[in-house]
């Protein structure tokens, strides 16, 4: 039991036609009841309302009477009748009242506290907002209505109640949050404390300071902040709409999911006085297709107790074609539900045959020695996913694999590999310049080790055109490694797109070097590699593609034939088999994504931090390592005699300063109090980069994105987007030859020292759009394009300490999708699923070629980001095991359920019921809170009212 205190509202109450089978008014306020079993004959929700009144009523608290719409002009009409019903004449008298029912329940039951509740949804919210005759006209009438319920219930009504819904918020500037204050505090001063009521609002369930930003519109801070002419707060009660965060059209689940109730709770508590605030739980639950990709629908509990004992099955409604309400072939199966640990939910699988978790998929873990697929949790779910494809080369035609080179001179073999496929090892080759020592009687340089190459030959049993495919090894972002081929010279790594996704991970793979002429006999020699690439190989076929793919996942899956009820022998129901559907359908419960920029780059900068033998950093300073290195002018080895030694050419080297320590927290951190730093990857891009960098400001300093730096040797040349956290402005400046030029500047707004924060550039044919978060702060053309024909890229910090958490760099010249999946059944692949239509074409490397910056802008793609159940397979049905893979044919896609069902209608539900009941009040008591509010009285499991105390047991 709970001493909390339980509200509701009406919503489900008989009409006027059903409630005069029970009792009519023989006078303003008394009534005769004709029928007292006149409820029994009524629909289930109006049925159950009624018992939860006749029976529970002592132990409801307070009740809301959902019943007076606002329109956009402030005016009030009949909510349950329509909007064209105007609840006053044109004398300002009430013309239409609650419901018979409603009114019956107030005369009857004094000691509840009855609020009545004016309903505002969607776009009319925003010009209630927005004009002050709507909330004059709307005041004014309510105000109205409010007297006339008074007087014709005495002692009843206790308070005004403002439902304002809508699912979407303006940007900051049009100060939605303060309006919505300001009007509050008009309703308090000019309704509530002259009637002598309480003022109760409805507010979205939010989770922090305008977070969710579609709910900004209700931020909790700002409404707190509003006082009433008394000087007291401009609400009494605050109520909380904690459901729905699982609706008709997100994944299935619980509507009020534990962990983000306790991040509701905990914002709650940081800003409201808790005793005068209730928490939203939802009576009623949902039920999902599983084998349509469309919206769920709202389940009572009754309906879904009608579903469990096999007296529903599924229907698809009424086809346009014939009108009539059409149920599918399947028999009528009852069905357990299963108790949800998290939640205290019941989960039912409706003429579902099969069905698998996370942990259940058999992850087909490693390719190439590398992994590609991965079980993880995000905000207490478990998923899988891909986090980028791997290359699962496919050749055909294979006339030679020649892995044994011949190498000479100064070399070294820093790996080994055996690709998946393959029965040859090959061995890698990392080729350096020659070596000379110095000969100090003669003042001159002598060879000391000749320059590395490896030559390799090879025989094919007859000459033409062939597939010259390279095993390369490039662990760097600079690789080149020269061939000469029959006499030809080629160098792998001067025809790739800057986008070429095997630099560094995984930097052992296959490299298509075009086609090529070959002889019977063959010789490829490689000369001296550059940035530590290795030559490992070759494979010489007539087709290759490099098979761009996510990982596998493999499920054991059982159909048998469920059971449905038989007949009844010596009053015991038998059971017999019942049909089995003709086809199943695969469906995956999937998050997928809108194309992303294609990723040259990304790190966390944890792996950095290994520690040696000695239990010290590997690595102390990043631009000490060749991804990042120092801007300086480095002297290599060659045979010029200076100074005693053998120097070759001085090279500039780097683009960056400073030093940025690596954190086993994935982190690296910079002291750039006094100076400035910078971390830039030591590659100058010729594409049109996105690049991301999420960083925390430690003082108030500048911190930003470096983008387009130009010279090696050099840190001041290039674009800066700097949030200046001292002038309190974002800036886009431009610095070249020591002098430096501010584009453009905006107000700073909140973001505060301390913070972490998500700086992002987008660049596209000049222009520059500068981002926090997914907000746009500047949005800038420079129309001196040749600024941005190359250039390197990262995060910059000026007179403050700065962690970078991740630097992220990719283009928008190529895109990567993340919405594909493919079955495979028995070995025989399905077509590829949930691929969406595009006028682009795909490259080699299965890239969408297309720049810009959105694919899918124009084209009526909508990709939503949430889970979603997405049938991925049709076919015909067994009985019995088969293995089932899902491929992952993009990355980015998350799989957190597998089910398999009947193909003509399967479906899961989710409904809260005593034990999730229980489970929300045990979290809102232990806050302090008011109470618990149900929406609504009449769709609940009816046994949460043996939990709850009444009025005179608290």
């Amino acid at each position: 039991m709970t001493s909390m205190q339980f509200m509701s509202w009406s919503l489900n109450e008989p009409s006027n036609a059903q409630f005069q089978q029970y009792a009519v008014e023989t006078e303003p306020g008394v009534w005769r009841v004709d029928n007292p079993n006149a409820f029994l004959n009524w629909g289930g929700d109006q049925k159950n309302f009624w018992i939860a009144f006749l029976k529970h009523h002592q132990k409801i608290s307070s009740f809301g009477l959902h019943d007076f719409g606002v329109r956009s002009d402030g005016t009030i009409y009949s909510y349950k009748a329509g909007t064209t019903f105007t609840v006053l004449n044109d004398e300002g008298q009430v013309q239409y009242w609650i419901r018979d029912s409603l009114r019956y329940l107030l005369d009857s039951y004094p000691s509840i506290e009855w609020f009545l509740q004016a309903v505002c949804m969607g776009a009319p919210v925003e010009s209630m907002l927005d004009n002050e005759s709507s909330q004059t006209t709307f005041i004014h009438q309510f105000r109205l209505i409010t007297e006339q319920y008074i007087e014709r219930f005495p002692n009843r009504i206790k308070g005004l109640e403002i439902d304002f819904e809508k699912s979407s918020s303006r940007p900051r500037e049009f100060r939605e949050a303060e309006k919505y204050r300001d009007f509050l505090a008009r309703v308090k001063n000019e309704i509530a404390i002259p009637l002598g009521l309480k003022l109760r609002v409805n507010l979205h369930a939010m989770t922090g300071d305008f977070n969710p930003y579609w709910y900004q519109w209700t931020d909790y801070r700002t409404l707190a902040t509003g006082r009433d002419k008394n000087g007291n707060d401009i609400c009494d009660e605050w109520q909380i709409m904690s459901y729905d965060f699982a609706h008709n059209n997100s994944a299935p689940g619980p509507s009020t999911p534990v962990w983000w109730l306790q991040q509701v709770l905990a914002h709650v508590n940081n800003v409201f006085r808790n005793e005068n605030v209730w928490i939203g739980n939802a009576a009623y639950g949902r039920r999902w297709p599983l084998e349509a990709k469309r919206s769920g629908t709202a389940v009572r509990y009754w309906q879904l107790l009608m579903w469990q004992n096999g007296i529903f099955k599924h229907n698809i409604g009424r086809p346009a074609d014939t009108g009539a309400f059409t149920w599918v072939d399947q028999s009528y199966i009852p069905y357990c539900g299963f108790h949800d640990d998290e939640s205290g939910y019941q989960r039912t699988f409706l003429h579902c045959y099969d069905r698998f978790r996370v942990d259940y998929g058999k992850l087909q873990g490693a390719y190439n020695n590398q992994s590609v697929i991965f079980r993880s949790t995000y905000q207490g779910q478990r998923y899988i996913t891909s986090f980028s494809k791997h290359q699962r080369s496919k050749f055909s035609g294979v006339e030679a694999i020649v892995h044994n080179g011949t190498a000479r001179g100064n070399y070294t073999t820093p790996t080994r590999w055996t690709p998946d496929g393959f029965s040859q090892t090959f061995t890698a080759y990392n080729t350096h310049r020659a070596t000379y020592r110095p000969n100090h009687d003669l003042e001159r340089c002598e060879l000391d080790e000749e320059a590395g190459n490896v030559t390799y030959s090879f025989h094919l049993n007859q000459p033409g055109k062939y597939r010259l495919i390279a095993v390369v090894y490039f662990p760097y972002l600079n690789g080149k490694i020269p061939l000469t081929i029959n006499g030809h010279t080629y160098t792998i790594g001067d025809d790739v797109p800057d986008w070429y996704p095997f630099y560094v991970n995984p930097d052992r793979h296959f490299y298509d070097c075009g086609e090529w002429d070959l002889q019977i006999s063959n010789t490829i020699q490689v000369g001296v590699t550059e940035d530590s690439a290795a030559i490992m190989g070759f494979v010489i076929c007539d087709h290759f593609e490099h098979g761009m793919t996510g990982g596998y996942v493999e499920y054991d899956v059982n159909l048998q034939a469920p059971y449905k009820r038989g007949t009844i022998e010596n009053g015991i129901v038998t059971k017999e088999e019942a049909s089995f559907p003709q086809h199943v359908t695969l469906t995956g419960e999937l998050l997928r994504r809108p194309p992303r920029p294609a990723i040259v780059w990304e790190d966390l900068f944890g792996p950095h931090a290994r520690l040696n033998a000695n239990g010290e950093k590997e690595v102390k300073n990043l631009v000490e390592t060749p991804y990042y290195q120092r801007a300086r002018m480095v002297t290599p080895s060659g045979n010029q005699y200076e100074n005693r030694q053998c120097v070759g050419t001085a090279e500039l080297v780097g683009y960056s300063n400073g030093n940025w320590e690596p954190f086993a927290e994935n982190y690296c951190f910079a002291d750039a109090r006094g100076q400035s730093a910078q971390l830039l990857l030591h590659k100058e891009f010729q594409f049109n980069p996105h690049i991301e960098a999420d960083a925390t400001a430690l003082d108030s300093g500048q911190v930003g994105i470096r983008f387009y730096a130009k010279g090696k040797g050099q840190t001041g040349n290039g674009y800066l987007f700097l949030a200046d956290f001292q002038s309190r402005q974002y800036r886009l400046v431009y610095q070249s030859n020591g002098q430096s030029q501010t584009l453009a500047t905006a107000p700073i707004g909140t973001l505060q020292v301390g913070s972490r924060y998500t700086y992002r550039v987008r660049v596209h044919n000049g222009r520059i759009l500068c981002l926090i978060g997914s907000n746009t702060v500047i949005d800038y053309t420079d129309q001196s394009t040749n600024r941005m024909d190359r250039g390197a890229h990262g995060i910059y910090a000026s007179g403050c300490r700065i962690r970078c958490h991740r630097l992220h760099v990719a283009t928008n010249d190529r895109y990567e999708p993340m919405e594909k999946v493919q079955v495979i059944v028995d070995s025989q692949e399905q077509p590829i699923a949930l691929e969406e239509s595009r006028p682009y074409s795909y490259d080699e490397l299965g890239y969408l070629v297309y720049s810009g910056f959105n694919p899918d802008q124009g084209l009526g793609i909508s990709i939503s980001n949430d889970y979603e159940n997405l049938p991925i397979a049709t076919i015909p049905s067994w009985i019995g095991e088969k293995k089932v893979k899902i491929r992952l044919a993009d990355a980015g896609v998350w799989l957190r359920s597998f089910y398999v069902g009947d193909s003509e209608g399967y479906s899961i539900a989710w409904n809260s019921d005593l034990e999730g009941f229980m489970t929300t009040l045990k979290m809102i008591e232990d806050y302090g809170c008011k109470g618990v509010a149900m929406w609504t009285v009449g769709q609940e499991d009816p046994r949460v009212f043996t939990y709850l105390l009444g009025r005179d047991d608290r």
